[in-house]
């Protein structure tokens, strides 16, 4: 697994993976295996990230990376990938830019990229 993002309130979870490595229901398995039950609702293509950013070292810069996109308006869901940099973002693009994502980040005290198209 790559990240993940948990939303208790509606009890689902969004999981990024290698699909050369895992499958939803491996996933959904060792989730069970834990003790919660889990299910495959959908899965759809693997997302390209928006954002690359640098300094991802330890959980403490991840959440801040997470707090500072949570923060700009109209962002709706924010998954870190913390060996790789990788930022996903989930955002109302009518509202709010990609240039605004990485102001938010700078002025956290990161540096940042737009990711692969």
């Amino acid at each position: 697994m790559k990240t993940g993002d948990v939303r208790l309130e509606t009890e689902e979870a969004r999981v990024i993976y290698d699909d050369q490595k895992q499958t939803p229901e491996k996933l959904a398995a060792a989730i069970d295996r834990l003790g919660f039950q889990a299910s495959v609702v959908g899965v759809t293509a693997a997302p390209r990230p928006t954002l690359i950013v640098e300094g991802l070292t330890d959980l403490r810069a991840v959440r801040r990376v997470e707090q500072a996109l949570r923060a700009v308006k109209a962002v709706r869901g924010v998954a870190v990938s913390p060996k790789d940099g990788e930022v996903f973002v989930e955002y109302d693009g009518q509202v709010v830019s990609p240039g605004e994502l990485l102001r938010a980040l700078s002025v956290a005290g990161f540096q940042a990229r737009p990711g692969s198209p």
